[in-house]
């Protein structure tokens, strides 16, 4: 299995005993939009004659699946004989890569938010939200989770599942409205825990369908006081030669090291620019406005939610960045891969992360720079920052541009007003059956 730039996966079933052979499939896969249509992407598309890329497995990525006598192995992609400039678990790699040349490991942990909505032919996209009146946020049992038609506990699903595939599950638990839950990830190496969050987007979706159920990691699939669905990223680094968190520093200001300080005034300083990696959809940008708890505005505060970089209030082992923007549709690899590359640009550059936000929910922002208005403002905020597309590589930035333009354009085509707090039909008939 394999992540294509819209975070959609592909991949093949083989035999155990050809489980290190290569495959091969059109390299088209990487210029398509998420209907399928395969968009022109020089040197990739009809004018190179849609020639095949070649899936490399990664065999340590194996674990069991969540299909009968069925493991599911993530591979890396190749193409002419070299990776793919379009592969998105490439571009991870890459940002990994010039973390370790400073002798840091990066560390991640993903938290994915999704709801659970029921099936509905009558409704756009062909599902409908659940009545749970006795939802509670965090609540477990009847106060959070979702029961299909024969009893079945869907946590308990989720929580099962996760363990036998081996997700390293820290836990699940109801979210902030009816049908939403979250599922976390234990912290890992960059690699190895963006691959178990990719696995684990497929492992929710499928356990719900064969309930009967629709899981949607939709940025904001349910109009009025219902929240939207993040993908939280906790980042941290470790010396590559063993010791302790790189971001904790006891007798710094706040016990965060001049590191953190640093990645924190990257990420700062590419706030508009990581946007597009962190929020590809029309949708996302109903999440992504100020008022939901949603990583809109350009700062970062202790322990405050109303911050887009977060510092939780552990320390030692567990100090991190907690990086509330990406939406739930995010291709896991591509939020990783600009929030490491921003960091690290912040690093070389050394910025200083400046004050933290102070107060609560009413008290003003400390900036007035904030994630863009609409996908057609993300688009343009990442073509002005030149550095981030230069991290994220030349092919991938301009076919990842091409898909979003598209996007873009059948949005558009629609002639429908823009307006953060309705879902379309058009959004519900384009997402939910993908997302």
């Amino acid at each position: 299995m394999w992540s294509d730039l819209n975070g959609l996966s592909h991949g093949r079933y083989v035999p155990v005993r050809r489980i290190h052979e290569h495959t091969h499939h059109a390299v088209t896969t990487l210029t398509m939009n998420p209907l399928g249509d395969i968009l022109e992407v020089p040197g990739y598309s009809s004018d190179v004659g849609f020639p095949d890329l070649s899936t490399v497995p990664s065999t340590d990525s194996r674990r069991p699946g969540w299909e009968p006598d069925t493991d599911v192995v993530i591979a890396g992609l190749e193409y002419q004989g070299k990776p793919l400039a379009l592969c998105p678990r490439g571009a991870l790699q890459r940002a990994v890569d010039a973390w370790r040349a400073l002798g840091y490991e990066p560390m991640l942990g993903f938290e994915m938010e999704f709801y659970v909505m029921q099936a509905d032919s009558a409704a756009p996209g062909g599902y409908s939200p659940l009545d749970r009146p006795h939802h509670r946020v965090y609540g477990v049992g009847m106060g959070g989770d979702v029961y299909a038609a024969d009893g079945t506990s869907m946590m308990f699903e989720f929580f099962d599942n996760a363990e036998h595939c081996e997700l390293d599950l820290e836990g699940v638990c109801a979210e902030f409205s009816p049908g939403q839950m979250e599922l976390n990830m234990k912290y890992g190496p960059a690699m190895d825990a963006a691959d178990r969050a990719f696995t684990s987007r497929e492992m929710v979706r499928e356990v719900a369908h064969r309930h009967g159920f629709g899981a949607t990691f939709m940025g904001r699939p349910i109009s009025g006081p219902f929240t939207g669905s993040g993908l939280h990223i906790n980042f941290s680094l470790v010396p590559v030669n063993g010791g302790p968190n790189a971001f904790d520093d006891h007798n710094a200001e706040f016990g965060i090291s001049e590191l953190a300080r640093q990645c924190l005034g990257g990420m700062l300083a590419h706030h508009e620019g990581m946007s597009l990696l962190s929020a590809p959809t029309v949708n996302s940008y109903k999440r992504l406005i100020p008022g939901i708890i949603a990583g809109y505005w350009a700062n970062w505060g202790l322990d405050n939610r109303m911050s887009t970089y977060r510092i939780p209030g552990e320390r030692g082992a567990a100090t991190r960045i907690e990086n509330r923007m990406p939406c739930g549709t995010a291709n896991v690899y591509l939020a990783a891969a600009a929030m490491l590359n921003a960091a690290l640009m912040g690093v070389s550059a050394g910025i200083d992360c400046g004050a933290p936000q102070e107060g609560n929910g009413d008290a003003e922002p400390n900036t007035d720079r904030h994630t863009p208005h609409s996908l057609a403002d993300a688009i343009a905020a990442f073509e002005a920052d030149a550095e981030l597309r230069e991290a994220m590589g030349h092919d991938l930035s301009l076919a990842f541009l091409t898909i979003r333009k598209d996007e873009l354009a059948r949005w558009e085509a629609e002639g429908l007003d823009w307006d953060p707090h309705e879902i379309t039909a058009w959004e519900h008939q384009h997402y939910l059956p993908i997302y």
